[in-house]
C-alpha cells in the first residue's frame, strides 16, 4: 500500500512539472530570423514547445533544437504541406529526453527551425 501512494505521489510531481513545462513552453511560434549554432544555411524559428505541429509551406528541412543545451533534436525533410509532428505525451517519454539531454526536464525548451530548400531557400543562400 506505502508502494502504490508512494508512485502516485511521484506520478503527480511527475505530470505537475510536465504541465508547467507546457505552460511555459506551450508552442509559440514565430515567423523572425533566428541564428542558433551548428545549424546548416538560412532558416527560420516557427515553432515550439512540448506538443507541435507545423505544416512546411515549401520543400525543406526542419530542425527540433532544444534551447538551453543547443542540442539537436530531430532533423527531417519535408514536402510542401507536409506536417511535422513532436508531442512529450508522457512521462516516460519527458525521461527518455531528460536523459538525453542530460538536463532537468521542466528546464527545457524545444525550438522548431526550419530551412526552406525551394528556389526561394536556394534565392537566399
Amino acid at each position: 500500500m506505502v508502494f502504490h501512494d508512494r508512485t502516485r505521489v511521484i506520478g503527480g510531481v511527475s505530470m505537475a512539472a510536465i504541465f508547467a513545462a507546457v505552460l511555459v513552453l506551450g508552442g509559440c511560434g514565430s515567423n523572425a530570423r533566428s541564428r542558433v549554432a551548428n545549424l546548416p544555411g538560412e532558416y527560420h524559428l516557427v515553432g515550439g514547445g512540448l506538443n507541435i505541429s507545423w505544416q512546411a509551406p515549401e520543400p525543406g528541412t526542419v530542425f527540433l533544437v532544444e534551447k538551453k543545451t543547443g542540442k539537436l533534436i530531430e532533423t527531417r525533410t519535408l514536402e510542401e504541406g507536409e506536417t511535422y509532428l513532436f508531442a512529450v505525451e508522457s512521462v516516460v517519454r519527458a525521461e527518455e529526453l531528460q536523459d538525453m539531454l542530460g538536463v532537468d526536464f521542466s528546464r527545457t525548451q524545444f525550438l522548431l527551425y526550419f530551412e526552406p530548400t525551394g528556389e526561394k531557400g536556394l534565392a537566399e543562400k
